[in-house]
């Protein structure tokens, strides 16, 4: 039994760390679709006190991913939060929807097998809505590191962890200041790759 159990690892370990069939990603676009969950980790700041709990919500969304070498590629991302719930006491007061408009830079590890990590950082633009609130546009940064496995030439399954921090923003109500938003979050997200041919 420990036999057939150790041939089915070793075989799924050969399997991931083989040569991909893939082409190099140089010069080549990718179309990204992807979904998971956001974490916000900071509350709301009202008179200067952080109030109220973020839960874990939803997040998806997509983006381009272009090829600069075997080791780089450059991504545009968006990513969007449609409903995370705010409580006080456990009591649902309102809900926070966020867009994370992002370029980065990956480094792309082993890029000559199926299984290639990478690591990446880049620039991020946050816009932000609270229930008959509104909040301003903020700027920050984020680091990330993920998992694209090629499945063939062109289609990748991908897996990717990001960590956002940038300054804190005001919310607006009925054009006033009522308090300010700090975008620090942490976003995991599972999706699909589509790599188009250098020619097409």
């Amino acid at each position: 039994m420990r036999i057939i159990i150790f041939s089915c690892i070793l075989s799924l370990l050969v399997l991931l760390t083989s040569t991909a069939m893939a082409e190099s990603i140089n010069g080549r676009l990718g179309l990204t679709g992807k979904a998971g969950f956001t974490v916000p980790l900071k509350d709301l700041e009202i008179g200067g006190v952080e109030i109220g709990e973020h839960n874990t919500g939803f997040a998806g969304g997509g983006g381009l991913i272009y090829g600069l070498g075997d080791n780089f590629a450059l991504e545009l991302d968006v990513t969007h939060a449609p409903a995370t719930d705010i409580k006080i006491n456990k009591s649902k007061v309102g809900e926070q929807q966020t867009t994370d408009i992002s370029l980065g830079l990956q480094y792309r590890i082993m890029p000559q097998n199926r299984l290639v990590p990478y690591v990446g950082a880049g620039a991020d633009f946050i816009k932000g809505d609270i229930t008959d609130s509104d909040i301003d546009w903020t700027y920050g940064g984020h680091a990330n590191i993920g998992l694209d496995y090629f499945i063939n030439k062109s289609i990748v399954a991908t897996a990717d962890f990001k960590f956002v921090a940038g300054a804190k923003s005001d919310i607006q109500l009925n054009g006033s200041t009522i308090g300010r938003y700090d975008p620090m979050n942490f976003n995991a997200t599972f999706g699909v790759r589509l790599f188009l041919p250098e020619k097409w």
